[in-house]
């Protein structure tokens, strides 16, 4: 396990933000500081040639805009909370309304914005890396001064990562990673000759916000628990295909049946992603409004979205008794 730590550049307000690089026989990983950002994760093809299968960019700059959430830490609350409202108890917290009205991903100051502070280790074969960030009680409106804490651990061809919260007073939190993947390889073609398979038994049914409005278990547009070609699922003619621009950007809710949630390869590169989590749900995107439309698909493994309207029995408050933890493990070409 090969571990290096680099200076990428200040941000526009004189914060440090390093580059970590991870590098094993299986992956070569970087993550920066700023939003924990997933910067490049090169895999080997078919014929052992390493490419990178994720989306992003170059400078920080262009990280510090980031319009697309491309690799971040995302939060608190991940999704869109309908009219920017959060109520928790009797308490009601008005959120930033940063996009068509309703909150995404927790605003536009959220925790993608800020520079983490790293630490980087080896145990064995694995290569660790923890992140901490401090948010303050009220910033961007969410209560609570909460402890995060992310970790991630590359061991062979397996990356996992960990999210811990400890909040001073009762939170709602929901976080995940934003990264895009595209197998073929420092994205030669887009996702569509791709092959996905959902492990589900329902998604939820999107108004024009793309807020969850019901969970639909029968007028389903892909078949789950099996393979099928990305193309073929974005050219269908069906209404929730249509409202989110062409493609998919809806709460898959996973069956847990299986040893994976959600897996996708590439037969042309010969590359494979499967992915486990101990959250109920995926929130899918193929990047339909992207600069190059359907050039990556995201896998939000979260919560809920918009949980107090959507499924209010199953939301989770979060205080000095209860903390926040979950987990998503991906694992390359197995």
């Amino acid at each position: 396990m090969k571990l290096n730590v680099i200076e990428f550049g200040k941000t526009v307000n004189n914060e440090q933000v390093f580059l970590y690089n991870l590098e094993n026989e299986f992956i070569n990983l970087e993550i920066i500081s700023l939003g924990g950002i997933i910067k490049s994760l090169k895999t080997t093809d078919k014929n052992g040639k390493f490419e990178n299968i994720v989306l992003g960019y170059k400078t920080l700059a262009e990280y510090e805009k980031n319009e697309y959430f491309y690799g971040c830490i995302t939060g608190r609350v991940a999704g869109r909370t309908r009219c920017g409202i959060l109520k928790i108890g009797n308490e009601v917290f008005e959120l930033e309304k940063n996009n068509g009205g309703n909150n995404l991903h927790g605003g536009s100051n959220a925790l993608n914005t800020k520079v983490w502070k790293g630490e980087v280790r080896a145990e064995g074969e694995k290569g660790i890396l923890i992140l901490t960030y401090k948010s303050l009680h009220l910033e961007n409106g969410f209560p609570g001064e909460v402890d995060f804490k992310v970790v991630y651990t590359l061991e062979k061809n397996r990356l996992k990562i960990e999210y811990f919260g400890k909040s001073d007073r009762d939170t709602y939190i929901n976080l995940t990673n934003h990264t895009y993947f595209n197998l073929s390889g420092d994205s030669k073609y887009n996702i569509e000759e791709q092959f996905l398979k959902i492990n589900a038994k329902g998604y939820g049914w999107v108004d024009e916000s793309t807020l969850p409005i019901k969970m639909e278990r029968e007028n389903n547009f892909i078949k789950f628990e099996s393979y099928e070609k990305l193309k073929d699922i974005l050219e269908l003619s069906h209404k929730q295909i249509e409202i989110v621009g062409g493609g998919i950007d809806h709460p898959f809710e996973l069956s847990k049946k299986y040893n994976f949630d959600v897996e996708l390869k590439d037969e042309k590169s010969g590359r494979s992603l499967k992915v486990k989590s101990s959250e109920p749900v995926a929130v899918i995107y193929t990047g339909n409004f992207l600069e190059k439309k359907h050039n990556g698909i995201c896998f939000e493994m979260q919560d809920y979205p918009d949980i107090f309207n959507f499924m209010p029995e199953k939301a989770k408050i979060y205080n000095e008794k209860l903390e926040y933890y979950t987990y998503t493990t991906f694992l390359f070409n197995d």
